[in-house]
């Protein structure tokens, strides 16, 4: 049998990753064995990381690490050291990475230190952080091949706006985490790194397409992390790993890339994510202090309203979707938003049930949209070295494929339901939406490829330009999730909601974490903030 010539590029590719993690910090084969053990204790206790690295890194809160390399209680070589030591560990245990780069970013980290001894002031309001970016952005010098093995050996030219950004903040960036093939799927597998896991369960997927990245944090490997979103992307992986996010309006964080030629009638959109709500708002804070506008021509010059972002001192009205009638959630995710709602309700808040009557068609203009190109991009890619494109894809094919005309007349449709939509938004009175972000907890490798998805609670956002944060508020008990009658009796609506009532096993999702997404609207990041300060103040997060 003729084993495919990409293959071959695929096994270089891999041992160049593999060398890429000095030998002191690679696990045991024994460890590496599977079932594998669980990747947080593993890390904890392998010996690799101090006492010290481990607290470093185990800590949620960025101002408290900035804090003390502001003030060279540790250097950015000592910090940058211990989280590149706990990305290798995440890496060998749930290959969230694609690019690494630690000797690099120990370079940069000794320069900054000795700005810092030489001059006295920090470089930038990120000075030594270490900073993990998805695959998707570039950075002089580093492969972006995006999960294509056509593009393996072929560093980028000049690095993408954000990164660039990050750098001129004092960041220090060390490596590039794991996506799918084709950014458009929620699980990150590939064929050139492999498939993505979970960091808190082997049996299930990180998400995606940011599902490198919420795997990564997950794992405590990075603090802060940039994702990106057109459809789920950065909210998915975070709910899976129990992270904040934020999948900001277009213009609010720098966003381009080698693959800017494409035309998209859904624009893209980069984020953060991160295990502390007070590390996204320090991350967009000081990104917009830095005025991204002046180095990026898309970003729109609105600085981080403070003000909108503080915790309300009114109460609230706010919107919640419990089910969008097309895909019931899964019973965890159902009582998450219940307690939420109920929690609200008893702190004062006004509660209402959001008509959710232009939730799907949104939906459909999305996929709509997506797929507009008739999956020429992806072919192009896969004939480079005559790879496969992976089943499962959200990818267009031939039928698929708008003309010109058909594009302007999608840009009209996408217009008349922006402004439908807007009236609803403006005349419910509503400060912001609670919903679930997927309605599932958790899926097996590969399951994705088989099942049909909805990404309508996700992907409406993108579509219509609005602003959502992700929470974490609870994880799955076996005595409050057991399949009570309404879910035993549900009758499946279609085949996307008969696949996803199917997959509920309470066995295999246990203790997985549950987060609720909150949408603040157009340019409502600050608000959506707002709304989840005060659940975090009521959940006592």
């Amino acid at each position: 049998m003729t084993i495919p010539s990409w293959k071959s590029i695929v096994h270089r590719k891999r041992a160049d990753q593999l060398k890429a993690i000095p030998s002191s910090w690679r696990l045991s084969a024994t460890v590496l064995t599977p079932p594998l053990p669980d990747t947080l204790e593993t890390i904890r206790t392998c010996g690799i990381l101090s006492a010290q690295e481990l607290e470093w890194t185990e800590t949620n809160d960025v101002a408290k690490l900035l804090a003390l390399l502001a003030s060279r209680e540790v250097s950015s070589v000592q910090l940058t050291t211990a989280f590149c030591k706990r990305a290798a560990i995440a890496q060998q245990m749930t290959k969230c990475l694609t690019e690494i780069f630690f000797d690099r970013a120990l370079e940069r980290a000794k320069l900054l230190d000795q700005m810092l001894e030489r001059d006295g002031v920090v470089t930038g309001p990120l000075h030594g952080l270490p900073v993990s970016i998805k695959d998707r952005f570039d950075l002089q010098g580093v492969d972006s091949t995006v999960g294509w093995v056509g593009l393996i050996g072929k560093p980028a030219q000049r690095s993408s706006s954000i990164a660039r950004l990050l750098e001129s903040m004092g960041a220090v960036l060390y490596v590039k985490t794991n996506i799918p093939q084709s950014l458009m799927m929620s699980d990150s597998y590939n064929h050139v790194f492999g498939q993505s896991i979970n960091a808190f369960n082997h049996e299930l997927i990180s998400g995606g397409s940011s599902g490198g990245e919420g795997a990564l944090i997950g794992a405590r490997g990075s603090i802060l992390g940039i994702g990106t979103d057109i459809g789920g992307s950065i909210r998915i992986p975070a709910n899976l790993q129990g992270l904040y996010s934020i999948c900001p309006t277009t213009g609010r964080v720098p966003w381009d890339c080698s693959f800017m030629h494409q035309h998209y009638l859904v624009p893209p959109v980069a984020g953060p994510m991160a295990r502390s709500l007070s590390t996204i708002e320090c991350f967009m804070r000081a990104l917009l202090d830095s005025n991204p506008w002046d180095v990026d021509p898309g970003c729109i010059p609105i600085p981080w309203r403070k003000e909108l972002a503080a915790l309300p001192s009114r109460k609230l009205r706010v919107g919640v979707v419990f089910d969008d009638g097309v895909v019931k959630p899964q019973p965890p995710i159902s009582r998450a938003l219940r307690e939420v709602a109920a929690k609200l309700k008893a702190d004062g808040h006004e509660v209402l049930e959001w008509n959710t009557s232009l939730h799907e068609t949104t939906t459909k203009l999305w996929t709509k949209a997506i797929l507009a190109d008739g999956g020429t991009h992806c072919k192009h890619l896969c004939d480079i070295v005559d790879e496969p494109l992976i089943e499962g894809m959200v990818v267009g094919t031939a039928a698929d494929q708008l003309t010109l005309l058909e594009r302007e007349k999608l840009e009209e449709e996408k217009w008349a339901l922006q402004e439908r939509f807007l009236k609803q938004w403006k005349d419910s009175g509503i400060d912001a939406l609670l919903m679930p972000v997927t309605p599932w907890v958790g899926y097996r490798p590969k399951t994705w490829v088989k099942s049909t998805q909805w990404l309508g609670y996700t992907a409406p956002w993108n579509l219509l330009n609005y602003a959502a944060v992700t929470v974490p508020v609870t994880s799955v008990d076996p005595a409050l999730d057991e399949p009570d009658e309404d879910w035993l009796a549900h009758m499946p609506r279609n085949q996307s909601d008969a696949f996803n009532h199917a997959q509920y096993d309470i066995e295999l999702v246990k203790n997985m974490p549950v987060c609720v997404q909150i949408v603040g609207g157009r340019f409502g990041e600050e608000k959506a903030v707002a709304v989840a300060k005060v659940l975090d103040e009521l959940l006592h997060l």
